[in-house]
């Protein structure tokens, strides 16, 4: 792919690549396994989308997507999104590859219908404000992060645990995380995997 939107393929699995991606840049934070990360997986982008989960949530995923933009967008600056590799996956089994996919349509089936609609019309608009970098704009990205918060917050958790252990099946983070964060500022990439992870118990929260 020539250009790719920062932390986005496809609106499913965007969720369970993010959540595949930013661990192999850096161990969780200390005390917190990954097993336990995993319940609530969210990824890279944003859009405020009411009615995908409870009222009393709806602000505060809103309130996170801005704290988890801020903090990771040095770190995406960094990456360089227009590298032939996120629009591949070596050494990648085929079967593997259509279980994940499996697992991550069943997940998007279970969105809520108005906070899918509403990250789809966010990635849209950051699309066609994506430079010759392939990034996009920080109010774009924000925009997404929300998005993507209310939708993973609108499905069961264990459809999300189930994309997430699909993709991990299939691009495994000890083969790649080492290079991959030697590309980046590693202050960047723990800075961007901390406010990740303070983003998913916000959004865990507010999970059905």
């Amino acid at each position: 792919m020539a250009k790719l939107l920062p932390g986005v393929v496809a609106m499913v699995a965007v969720v369970a690549l993010c959540n595949l991606c930013l661990p192999a840049f850096v161990p969780p934070p200390a005390g917190q396994s990954l097993r336990r990360g995993v319940h609530m997986s969210t990824a890279v982008g944003a859009a405020a989308v009411l009615g995908a989960a409870p009222a009393a949530f709806a602000d505060k995923i809103d309130d996170a997507a801005v704290k988890l933009s801020a903090a990771s967008y040095p770190f995406l600056k960094e990456i360089d999104w227009t590298s032939p590799v996120y629009g591949s996956l070596p050494n990648a089994n085929p079967v593997k590859v259509l279980a994940a996919i499996n697992k991550a349509l069943v997940m998007g089936a279970s969105m809520d219908s108005a906070a899918l609609k509403a990250g789809v019309l966010a990635h849209a608009s950051a699309i066609g404000k994506i430079d010759a970098k392939g990034m996009i704009p920080l109010s774009d990205y924000q925009y997404i992060n929300a998005a993507i918060g209310h939708m993973v917050a609108s499905v069961p958790k264990s459809q999300v645990i189930d994309v997430y252990n699909a993709f991990s099946d299939v691009v495994k983070k000890e083969e790649v995380g080492e290079y991959m964060k030697s590309l980046v500022n590693s202050a960047d990439a723990e800075a961007a995997y901390k406010a990740f992870w303070e983003f998913k118990d916000v959004v865990g929260a507010a999970q059905r």
